[in-house]
This record gives structure tokens, sequence and C-alpha cells, in this order.
């Protein structure tokens, strides 16, 4: 086939068929997609010649006296113009138009239909796309097929409100419309084209990039390329139908975990920039004439890429491990969880994954004790969670240890309990309140001999059924529309005082499910629904209990104590990682880090700290150092990447630093203080203030903040 420019009709006109290699991607083109095709179009002067964009062809086996033609880019323009095509002729055909040759031209010849899909989808698309066989849903599998189906319908809609003389109009704009066209002989050369004119800025995916990449990579660096090649589209091939079965809101995310799992990474930035610390890698690799390792390099990459995908399915289909769903529901894995759980997974050859479920149940401890109660954001810990990750090779007992010694870390037993005991709970936690009365209320319902509450009752998206907390005393008690959970014979003491309000009402204690978010409407009835005389009928075992806290028929701050006392008691217990390793194993590992961390303590000095900062960075410490000298007397202790100050008891202000200025970071700063300046960021979650500094006349501005910090005062 020639290159060049020409029409969509000569391209499909002849004996030509058109198929899609099983190493590219399904098809994907949602309504954004589908509605700029159209516009385009439909904006399109009679007159003048619409440019389609850029197909890449290989010459394929023929199909009897039929050419194949793979397409090796440009299969989603395609497919998506043959369908509009078929949409468009179904109509004019119902308009008495004669439309056999350009059905011929594009949907069908001689029994031989002009474009072919993979495998996976070929079947459907001829049968219920181009053949209109009727209910194509019953036999939808894969997410590709409904977007095949969804296109279809869409294009119908948009052309079926047209008139005949717009119909043909739109027909003789796509026989005018134009591709430019490259043709090539074989993969190899395939490679070379694509990678030099997708790789330069058009909007690809991370995974196409990189499958370009390496390709072309692969050519270059191999005498025997054409082989090594057929290994990689396999790859890419299992790759992407892979992608149709999971649920995953970017394919490129995998990538990313992949990296960390796997690759040779030092910093948090080269795990963010993997697409580039990978051509990094091979170009030096080529530089330095290591051909033979760039291929070793590229068949492992790929042949562990494709796993971490399967990995992944895997992963999202177990559903034997209560953790694993639980973790799920909270919906933080990320690239904070994600990479740990896919090489522990892999690296669990046992057939219960008994050392994968105990990971699991420390990830989910994680999430909902250090996450969930904002003791750490989970852009601050992710680095140090993956480089747990990239240095485990299989010891699942120092893994565990690892991950019981970074929560205790972040959120110890002192502070989880801090968190918990909340004045203000209900305000402080939107996000995790409803799981820990789920699993409050799971719990009680262990105890009590009935059944759990399921993970679709959680996490139900119907309102009317959408689980919500609710306030046992209200702000307004004797206004009877606001008494959810109690009746009007429970009675209220000392609700409408500023104590009352600021201590108790938006605490723990003075929680519970919303009994209007329950599923008793649709006929289930879970557990045995309590009579009761001050609290209205629930299935839930959270308001069951209730009457046990009551004082003589009234709620009070001493039931909202007790009932507090015993769901901290619960989480407490619930949310223990000791417990998972047991404590004898986690003192002796204690102890010998300790021991290690004695014999090889490494000193970081002040010529360390002038070399990593460099000179305006540097300057601006030792001019931070003087100006907080004459505030107040502190000691210093030097690290890795900070510098914290303190007084003889707290550290009130850690620094850090960039090649032109510094940060000081504020902990538990008095909010009331706050004032609104660029160069200020307060986060509310941690009591935490950012300054930047990038002048002496900053330090002399906002140094003295630091003496509205609680640390600081404690002197």
């Amino acid at each position: 086939m020639e290159n060049g420019l020409k029409t969509i009709k000569d391209l499909f006109d002849g004996t030509k068929i058109f198929r899609v290699p099983m190493y590219q991607r399904a098809y994907s083109w949602t309504e954004k997609q589908l509605s700029d095709f159209i516009e385009d179009i439909k904006n399109q002067k009679v007159d003048r010649t619409y440019f389609l964009g850029t197909i890449l062809l290989e010459t394929a086996e023929n199909e009897g006296d039929f050419r194949g033609i793979d397409i090796v880019d440009g299969q989603q323009r395609m497919t998506t113009m043959v369908i509009f095509m078929k949409v468009l002729l179904t109509l004019l055909k119902k308009n008495e138009q004669d439309i056999e040759i350009l059905e011929e031209t594009y949907i069908k010849y001689k029994n031989r239909f002009k474009l072919k899909l993979q495998d996976e989808d070929a079947e459907f698309f001829q049968t219920y796309i181009l053949s209109d066989t009727p209910n194509p849903e019953i036999l939808i599998t894969r997410p590709s097929q409904q977007k095949l189906l969804f296109a279809k319908e869409y294009f119908d809609s948009r052309l079926s409100i047209m008139t005949l003389p717009q119909l043909l109009e739109v027909k003789e704009k796509i026989n005018k419309t134009k591709l430019l066209t490259y043709s090539v002989e074989d993969n190899a050369e395939a490679t070379l084209i694509f990678e030099t004119t997708n790789d330069r800025g058009k909007p690809l995916t991370n995974l196409e990039k990189i499958k370009s990449f390496l390709m072309y990579k692969c050519y270059l660096a191999s005498e025997e390329s054409v082989d090594i090649l057929k290994s990689i589209y396999k790859r890419f091939s299992d790759i992407y139908n892979v992608i149709e079965l999971i649920d995953i809101d970017n394919e490129d995310n995998i990538l990313q975990y992949h990296f960390v799992s796997y690759e040779n990474w030092g910093s948090k930035r080269d795990y963010q920039e993997y697409v580039q610390m990978i051509k990094n890698h091979i170009h030096q690799l080529l530089l330095d004439k290591k051909d033979a390792e760039v291929v070793k390099y590229i068949e492992n990459y790929t042949t562990k890429l494709r796993e971490a995908f399967y990995t992944i399915n895997e992963i999202q289909k177990e559903s034997k491990i209560k953790s694993l769903r639980e973790v799920f529901l909270l919906e933080r894995l990320g690239v904070t969880f994600y990479p740990m759980l896919i090489k522990a997974y892999q690296s669990d050859t046992t057939e219960q994954k008994k050392d994968f479920e105990d990971i699991v149940k420390l990830i989910e401890i994680f999430s909902f004790r250090v996450l969930g109660m904002k003791t750490k954001r989970a852009s601050d810990l992710d680095s140090a969670i993956n480089i747990l990750v990239r240095e485990f090779k299989g010891d699942f007992k120092l893994l565990k240890l690892q991950l019981v010694e970074k929560i205790l870390e972040y959120c110890n037993e002192a502070k989880f309990k801090e968190k918990l005991n909340s004045n203000d709970f209900y305000n402080d936690f939107p996000s995790d309140r409803v799981y820990l009365f789920w699993k409050y209320e799971n719990y009680l319902r262990e105890q009590n001999g009935y059944s759990p509450m399921s993970e679709e009752e959680y996490s139900s998206k119907d309102q009317r059924f959408q689980l919500t907390i609710e306030h046992v005393a209200p702000q307004n008690p004797e206004e009877e529309k606001n008494r959810i959970i109690t009746t009007a014979d429970c009675k209220f003491t000392n609700y409408n005082t500023d104590e009352f309000k600021e201590t108790y009402l938006h605490c723990i204690g003075n929680l519970t499910f919303d009994p209007r978010s329950s599923n008793s409407s649709k006929g289930r009835k879970p557990i045995d629904e309590k009579n009761s005389k001050y609290f209205k009928r629930a299935p839930f075992m959270t308001q069951n209990e209730m009457e046990d806290f009551l004082e003589d028929g009234a709620w009070n701050e001493n039931s909202i104590n007790k009932r507090k006392d015993k769901i901290i008691t619960f989480a407490l217990r619930m949310w223990d990682p000791i417990k998972l390793v047991g404590m004898e194993s986690y003192n002796e590992y204690a102890e010998n880090k300790e021991k290690n961390h004695n014999n090889h303590k490494e000193e970081y000095s002040e010529d360390y700290v002038r070399t990593r900062m460099g000179g305006e960075a540097y300057a601006l410490l030792q001019e931070f150092r003087r100006q907080l000298n004459d505030l107040t007397t502190y000691e210093e202790k030097i690290n890795k990447h900070f510098i914290g100050f303190k007084n003889h008891k707290y550290y009130f202000g850690v620094l850090h630093w960039r090649q032109k200025y510094i940060f000081l970071s504020i902990p538990d700063f008095d909010k009331t203080k706050i004032i609104t300046d660029e160069k200020l960021e307060y986060y509310p979650d941690y009591e935490e203030l950012i300054i930047k500094m990038y002048s002496k006349s900053d330090i002399e501005k906002y140094l003295h903040l630091v003496k509205h910090s609680d640390r600081y005062k404690e002197r």
C-alpha cells in the first residue's frame, strides 16, 4: 500500500481487510471522544477536506483473495469510523437510498467484514454492531463491548434526528475525509515509525509510550529483534486484555506500582517520574554499548509488568480475605499501599496466602488508624512505605514488624486514644466515622450471635439506604423533629449548656447510625429490633445497646462518657497492630534495631549541611540561626533531610531546604494567630504551619510565629 494522503473511501475500497492486532488496546472511546468526532464532521464545510489524522498500517497475511492489513496505530479512529458509517448507511437505507456499494466499501464485501477486531471482541463487533442482531446487552462480557455498543447507540441518537439532505451531506463529507497513511512491511519498521511519530507530545497513556519506546529500543539493540518484538507484542496483548477486567481509575498507576516494587529507585521523585527513569536507564545502557543488557532488561521489564497487571486482577477477584475487602472499602490504596499488595501477593506462594492476609490486615489498620485519624497524610508517608516494598525480598516476618513499627511511629496508642477521645469527633473524622461504627456494629452482632452487616450495605450508593451517622442527643432535643434516635420519653440533662455542646455533643459516645438509613424498609430484619420506651426502633445493635447507658431514663454526660469508653476500648483492640506479630516478637525486633542503630549511628556534620544546601540556602540558614538565637535559647539536631530546633523538652520547629529558599514547619500551631499570606500554609488537620522564606526580610517577618506553637510555650 502506498504511503501518503488519501480519502477514507480510497483506503477502504477494494479487497482489503483491516485487522486490529492482539497487542493493541481494545476499543476505549467514550462519549467525549464520540462527541468530538461527530461535531468535527458537522462543523466541516462540504467544499473543504476533513483531515482525520495519521494511521500506521502493516502488511499482514492475506485471507484468500483479500489483502490483510494490520492497524498498528489509529485503530480507535478506524473502528469509530466504521461504526459511524454503519449507522449512517442504515439510516440512508431506511430513506430508500442505494447504499450497496458503500456497504461493500466500508462494512462487508462478499461475506467478509472489512474490519476485524481482536479475538475477544471480534464476534461481538460483527454480530451486534455491524449485523444488527437484537439484544446485544445479554452477551456483553467486557467493558470494550459495552463501549462499542454505546458508540453505535450514540451515533444513532445523533444521526436519526437529521433530515435526509443532512444525512446525504454527512455522507459526502465522509467520502472526502482524508488520512495520512504510513504502510510498513514488518513489526520492526512499524516500531520505528510508531516511536518517532507518537512519542512527541500526543495524548498517549504512559503504557502506550512505554510500549512504543521499549519496542523501538529493542529494535535498535538487537540484530534478531523480530522474535523478541513478537514476545513483547504478546505481553502487551495480555496486558490490554486484563485491563478490560480490572477496576482501576488509571492504567498508568499500575506502571508506577510496578516501578516501586521492582525497579531501582532512590527518591520519591524517581517513582513519580518513572517513565523518564526507565528511558534514562536504557539510554545509558545503549551509550555504554551494552545492547545485550538492553534486550535482557526489556524482556524482564515487560514480563514483570504483565505479572503486575495480572496480580492486580487476582487481588481484586480475591473474595475470601475479609480484611482485603475492608481495605477496598476504605479507598486509600493508591501508590501508598498497592505496590505492597502486589509484591506481597506475588511473594506468598502458599495456597492459603496467610502472610499476604496478615499484610492486608496491617494495611487496613494503617489506613484507619494513621490516615483515617489524620496523624499523617498519605503523601507524607508513601515514600517510607515504598522503601519497605523496594527492600522486601520475601521475609514476611520482618515486613510485618516494620509495618507495625511504622503504625506505632505515626500513631501510638496514646495518640490513637486522643483522636478517638476528641470532643469534636463527628466533625474531625467525617470520612471514617461510618466505617468505625460499621465495624462496631458487626462486633456487637458477633457478640450476640447475629450475622454481620455486609460490605454492600456499608458501601451502598442508594441514598435511601446509605449509612449515615447521627447524634443521640441532638442540638435541639426539645423539638420533636430533631429526635431522630430517641423518643419523647427520653430525657436530656444539661444539653443546652456551652459545656455540653463543646464537650459532649459531637463526641464519639453521642453518635450512632441514623435509623432512617437502615435497610429495614427492604423487609430485612438482620437482628431482633428491641422495643424501647426511650429509643426508636432500628435494626442496629448500636442502638439496641443505648438503654444500657441511661440513668433514670435520661441520656446525660455519664451516659455519653460510659459509651465513649466502651467504643474506644473496642477501637484500641480492633486496630491494634501488635496482636498480628506478638508483643514479645515486636520487643525483640525493636531492641535489635536499637542496638544496630547505636552501632552504626550516623552523624551529619555542618559540612554535610553546607554541601547539601548550596550557597543561597545555607546563607539563609545562617541568618535564620542568628535571628532565632536572638529570640530564644535552643538546641538543634541535624538530620539527613532537615534540621530540628527544640527547647529543653520539645521540637518546636523543623527546617527543610530547597536550592534557593528554606521552609519552616511549626507543629501544634495556634490557629487563631494565622494571618493571610502567600508564603504561609496552614494544615488544620495537623495543626501545622509551613513558612517559606526566601530572604533575610522574610525571616525577620515570620520567625516570631514560632512563639505561637504549643511546643514552644512548653518551656
